[in-house]
């Protein structure tokens, strides 16, 4: 069984469920003009993506320009659940 620690399985999968985590916090309601929260910020940042003053939206878009390339290089081969599952 895969126990997360590493290589580039690991990291891509990693990565990917960051990704969503984040996208699933900026995605959910919000009042109009409410900010990143800055937890949301501090995890960006460790991503290296910098929060700007443009928004959510542009924050989305700039995560899913992240997650697409990941999602087309994970092959079948990648898959963490064997095929009688």
């Amino acid at each position: 069984m895969y126990s997360g620690d590493g290589g580039s399985f690991g990291s891509s999968w990693a990565e990917l469920n960051n990704l969503d985590r984040l996208l699933a916090r900026l995605t959910r309601p919000s009042l109009a003009g409410e900010g990143v929260p800055p937890e949301v910020r501090d995890e960006l940042k460790s991503l290296g993506l910098s929060v700007s003053p443009s928004g959510r939206k542009e924050l989305v878009q700039r995560l899913w320009g992240r997650k697409r390339p990941l999602l087309r290089n994970l092959d079948g081969d990648d898959d963490p659940f064997p095929s009688c599952a």
